[in-house]
């Protein structure tokens, strides 16, 4: 079981003083300070692939969500988990081409943009 959170005095008294400041301005927050929650308007231009792996004797189903021009922007979301290989691969299938913004698959992620170095 996690540890309960605590945090301490000086961090809670700094805490308080910058909140006392902020309400002082008297100004409103600025649509940019939130941008980072909604951050995912790449997401509409993304290639979906399947991924089916092996784990704990179970198939389980990885969506990949790759930007198609930036190889490496990318999120790996868990979808499930089958007892049977070749349903796991159908349902990869078929989630993949309902999450897919262009169904007919299309978008594709092009290997030549990725350039790693290794030095």
């Amino acid at each position: 079981m996690p540890s309960k959170f605590t945090i301490d005095e000086v961090v809670y008294a700094s805490m308080l003083g910058f909140l006392e400041k902020l309400i002082s301005t008297e100004r409103f927050g600025l649509a940019d300070d939130a941008s980072f929650i909604n951050d995912d308007f790449w997401l509409q231009d993304t290639a979906v692939i399947e991924n089916v792996e092996r784990r704990n004797g179970e198939w389980s189903i990885f969506l990949v969500f790759a930007h198609h021009r930036i190889p490496l922007k990318f999120i790996k979301r868990k979808i499930t988990n089958f007892g049977c290989p070749r349903r796991a691969a159908l349902a990869a299938h078929y989630m993949r081409r309902q999450a897919a913004k262009d169904q007919r698959g299309t978008l594709v992620v092009n290997r030549e943009l990725i350039e790693i170095n290794f030095n």
